[in-house]
């Protein structure tokens, strides 16, 4: 949908995979500030903050 109409959509979540779905680029924030941001793939296969590998490690793997 956000190709097709040409739009841009802010999705506010802690579930990284709906970012993973949804989203093409990814902001983390930590405390209101931006720590890291980019390509979701990248980000989330290969985070460089302290705070973003804690997210990504938290996320149970089925």
């Amino acid at each position: 949908l956000v190709r097709e109409l040409g739009i841009a959509v802010i999705i506010v979540t802690h579930d990284l995979a709906v970012v993973r779905l949804l989203a093409d680029r990814l902001m983390v924030m930590q405390r209101g500030r931006v720590i890291e941001q980019g390509l979701t793939d990248q980000v989330l296969d290969d985070p460089h903050h302290p705070y973003t590998q804690l997210l990504v490690s938290s996320v149970l793997q089925v």
